[in-house]
């Protein structure tokens, strides 16, 4: 993926989460796994709002601290691997888990050219769901679904698991 398009696909997906949610969603400024993988021991040393700016590729609004959001802009995806394994899916809910914590609600938001905008996330029955795949992985059972109709059915309930913890 192109660094400009994956640019133009994350400044998208924060004009679609920012209509949905009412808030400001921004890209994280040079984005690329700060704190996760090898680079996880820097959040020893940084405060909770650095550590937040940190996660992921998209910086929720205050009122949205623990949602955690991954976006890829790819030509092409293949959606026949989801009945068996998608190493390119696996690779990206890695990356999610990795720069979540486990009080985070973690979302891989997904655009293929000519064809819309996906989300990834973790089998919740909290959700509602519309049309949708479950993904199987050794991680963990996951749903994959058209975004716009995953958000329209479960907003509030994003917004309820995505708030700071009582």
């Amino acid at each position: 993926m192109s660094k400009s398009k994956g640019n133009a696909g994350e400044r998208e997906l924060c004009r679609i989460l920012a209509d949905t949610f009412a808030g400001s969603f921004i890209r994280v400024p040079n984005s690329g796994a700060f704190t996760g993988g090898k680079n996880a021991s820097r959040m020893a040393t940084m405060s909770a709002g650095q550590v937040r700016a940190s996660k992921g590729d998209i910086i929720p609004p205050d009122h949205m601290p623990r949602l955690v959001i991954e976006a890829k802009f790819y030509k092409d995806f293949r959606f026949h691997q989801l009945l068996s394994a998608c190493p390119q899916l696996d690779a990206w809910l890695e990356q999610a888990a990795v720069s979540a914590g486990p009080d985070d609600l973690s979302l891989v938001c997904f655009k293929i050219n000519r064809v819309g905008w996906y989300v990834a996330l973790p089998t919740n029955p909290a959700f509602t769901l519309g049309s949708h795949a479950t993904y199987q992985t050794t991680t963990g059972q996951y749903l994959v679904a058209p975004l716009g109709d995953f958000l329209a059915r479960n907003q509030a309930e994003v917004l309820r698991l995505s708030q700071p913890s009582p």
